[in-house]
């Protein structure tokens, strides 16, 4: 099939796009070797080495002459600005950039413009999950753009470096960042009842163990479950968080902008979005957003630490 002589290149190999680019070469029917660049080359070439069949670019400009798709995932809005301000440098007429790094609808909008205005293609595939997710390939994938763009790079997305899509073809590139930025609203809020209904348990002597069956009897699958076993686990101050704190306050910071913008008012997540804060005060840069649960245990009256 044409999809499946794609030549795919993967910028930006940080935590997140180290799971998706190793899942698009085990499970994705590559006929070429995958393209790997990232600012620090020693990260590339340490991946490489580790799963085979890909190949580490010289430079940025190097993968847009070699590469069919462009497959972006970067941290932070200025670092996707800045890549893609050397891209389109070169001719990438007829290329396929896509793009999951998590930024903000208006941006992602004025990057798909410019990128079609260089007579290329632009899909944007913001994701839910966190690296360990990425890594065994159980994010969850939101593609938006002109349908026949994304129709290119679905065959990748379901069963390759993710579990589930939710496809938003025919939409704007920015409503797939405004879905993620509302669905953020989800996963922090189902982090804060979890850790809450978790201590109260605790509390009560009926124990966090009886809450995660609970949930798993009334809401399998769902996040619920997922954060009640890292809580329970005690990854959230055990190992580096997959999604440092800092990150997760500058996202919500900008989720709060918008919902204030809109006249949107989300009580429950501020309570959420207050503890990371906490957290950061607590623990600085060794926390993530499961450490939510430690703040909620001490205001509880029990140790940070479970």
């Amino acid at each position: 099939m044409a999809a499946q002589a794609l030549r795919f290149a993967f910028l930006g190999i940080g935590p997140m796009g180290e799971g998706m680019s190793e899942n698009l070469i085990a499970k994705g029917n590559l006929q070429t070797p995958l393209i790997l660049w990232n600012r620090t080359k020693e990260r590339a070439i340490e991946l490489s080495k580790r799963v085979g069949n890909s190949i580490v670019a010289d430079s940025l400009k190097d993968t847009v002459p070699r590469a069919d798709v462009l497959w972006m995932c970067f941290q932070d809005e200025a670092a996707v600005v800045e890549i893609m301000d050397e891209l389109l440098t070169t001719n990438v007429a007829g290329k396929l950039f896509v793009d999951s790094s998590t930024i903000s609808p208006s941006a992602t909008n004025e990057l798909a413009s410019r990128v079609i205005n260089a007579g290329a293609e632009f899909v944007a595939v913001p994701v839910f999950g966190d690296p360990s997710m990425a890594k065994i390939g159980a994010l969850t994938l939101i593609p938006a753009g002109n349908p026949e763009s994304v129709s290119r790079i679905l065959p990748y997305l379901g069963g390759v470096v993710g579990r589930a899509v939710v496809d938003l073809s025919g939409e704007k590139p920015g409503q797939a960042s405004l879905l993620k930025f509302i669905g953020n609203v989800l996963i922090m809020t189902s982090i804060e009842v979890a850790a809450e209904m978790n201590v109260f348990a605790e509390k009560t002597d009926l124990g966090a163990h009886n809450i995660l069956k609970l949930f798993e009897a009334l809401m399998p699958g769902s996040p619920h479950v997922v954060h009640t076993k890292q809580m329970i686990s005690g990854d959230y101050h055990k190992h580096k968080p997959g999604v440092p704190v800092a990150h997760a306050i500058g996202l919500t910071s900008k989720v709060q902008e918008l919902a204030h913008s809109k006249g949107v008012s989300l009580k429950a997540y501020e309570v959420a979005v207050n503890h990371l804060k906490d957290v950061e005060a607590h623990v600085g840069s060794s926390g993530g957003i499961f450490s939510i649960y430690g703040v909620v245990r001490k205001e509880g009256g029990l140790p940070f630490e479970n």
